[in-house]
């Protein structure tokens, strides 16, 4: 699993933080959800629960929708 979780989104997203941060594979968002920065609410746990289902899935489709999901769940918190 850990070479699935190496593999890029659909696009890389940058972080409004300090220092600015890019995550690009599936396992720098994981770590930047766990990573305490954020609300820890159902959402985030849903969306790691996706990103570890589009990785394994290996499936171009669902990682560009889960990507998509990711990038508007950050916007919303105001960190992409």
């Amino acid at each position: 699993m850990q070479a699935k979780l190496a593999m890029p989104l659909a696009r890389p997203i940058v972080l409004r933080v300090d220092p600015p941060r890019t995550l690009d594979t599936f396992l720098s968002a994981i770590e930047y959800l766990n990573a305490g920065t954020l609300p820890n609410t159902v959402e985030v746990d849903t969306i790691i629960d996706q990103i570890m289902s589009a990785a394994a899935s290996q499936d171009p489709a669902i990682i560009a929708s889960t990507t998509d999901e990711l990038e508007r769940m950050l916007r919303e918190l105001g960190q992409a």
